[in-house]
């Protein structure tokens, strides 16, 4: 007889994690499903000549919702992860020299609500890196970790779904199903008769977001700045602006070097062109170079990668639960789904899933800046 899961997970980035570590706190019984050949997504670990880092640009807002969101992750983690706000408004490169960033006025991009993520002025500073909480997710969950498993059907029984094809052959049973993966994908993953043809189309022209990005260890220090850079260059063209921020220089065996991380977006109908991702990343080093002439000389390293569906607005009706109307068992918690963008919505559609799931998380003790704060109001 198959073995039945209580919940199988598909999907093992942040979002994904953070559901299995929740759940592992009630039962060992889960199945995470990855594609990949490990988990954490675009939130895995990547080593630089300066150390370990964050795979690409990594930014946390100051908002309500962007604090609701990491005492969330607080809860499971067991730790703080909010160190201070930083106030530093973000800045450009124009007429030789740089200026507040004051946005894009009249001639915004297409991706600007992804961008707009990152310009915020105020920023919550992190006592551990996104890299280390997928880690530490991990290690928290207690079930079955599935890699290099790729959904290809879920399958229906009444208004439930039974079952789910794994690499086109095996299969896998499971009480209840969360879907942590791309919400464009669901057009082809569901049962026919789960959505509808309307439904369907509109996933499919959905616009969705490939994230570009190029990470650089340089051989000195470029700037002291750690504000973000938004730079465009002085004309407009179909390649849209980036945003990027250096890390405050190391000493490494006697030399000092300094990483900056820049990302940038295109459509992901484009994602296969080779043509239009070499145009879009030429214009990142022109950029950079256009404001720091020098940054691109004698480089230590650099990484160039793409994260596909990154980003977008995946518009899917769902039930007052989050699941599939006509799929009682099935909760879609695809970071796309949620209105906040980048981290910040990727950890709120968890949260939000793991209470449409009937758990609550305890709270964790009171952070750092909890302290300080009743620690200032009893002065």
């Amino acid at each position: 007889m198959a073995h039945i899961y209580d919940y199988a997970i598909i999907g093992s980035g942040l979002t994904g994690l953070s559901i299995a570590a929740a759940l592992s706190r009630e039962t060992k019984n889960i199945a995470l499903i990855e594609a990949a050949d490990v988990a954490f997504g675009a939130n895995r670990k990547v080593n630089m000549p300066t150390g370990p880092a964050n795979n690409g640009l990594r930014f946390v807002p100051d908002s309500v919702l962007a604090e609701k969101s990491l005492r969330f992750l607080e809860t499971l983690l067991g730790n703080s992860v909010i160190a201070d706000i930083s106030e530093e408004a973000p800045i450009t490169y124009e007429a030789g020299g740089f200026k507040t960033f004051l946005g894009f006025g009249e001639n915004p991009p297409p991706f600007y609500e992804e961008l707009a993520y990152l310009t915020s002025s105020k920023r919550i500073d992190l006592s551990s890196q996104p890299f280390e909480w997928t880690q530490m997710l991990f290690e928290q969950f207690k079930g079955d970790f599935m890699p290099r498993s790729y959904v290809t059907k879920f399958h229906q029984e009444g208004e439930r779904v039974s079952h789910v094809t794994i690499n086109g052959s095996k299969t896998l049973h499971a009480q209840n199903f969360i879907f942590a993966g791309h919400v464009k994908d669901l057009a082809l993953l569901l049962p026919e008769e789960a959505l509808s043809a309307r439904a369907k189309g509109k996933l499919a022209k959905n616009t969705y977001w490939t994230a570009l990005c190029i990470d650089f260890c340089h051989n000195k220090e470029v700037t002291a700045s750690t504000a973000m850079h938004v730079l465009n260059g002085t004309t407009q063209d179909e390649i849209g602006p980036c945003a990027g921020r250096f890390t405050p220089a190391t000493e490494v065996e006697g030399e000092k070097m300094q990483v900056s991380q820049w990302m940038t977006f295109i459509s992901h109908e484009e994602t296969d062109d080779s043509e239009v991702v070499g145009m879009a990343l030429k214009k990142i080093k022109r950029q950079i170079k256009r404001a720091y002439p020098e940054a691109l000389e004698g480089l230590k390293m650099e990484r160039i990668f793409v994260s596909p569906l990154i980003a977008g607005n995946g518009d899917l009706k769902l039930s007052a639960n989050m699941t599939i109307p006509d799929l009682e068992n099935l909760w879609i918690a695809c970071a796309t789904m949620n209105e906040q963008k980048n981290l910040v919505g990727s950890l709120l559609q968890a949260e939000m899933t793991v209470a449409s799931l009937g758990f609550k998380v305890a709270e964790a003790e009171h952070s750092a800046r909890d302290e300080e704060a009743t620690l200032e109001a009893s002065i």
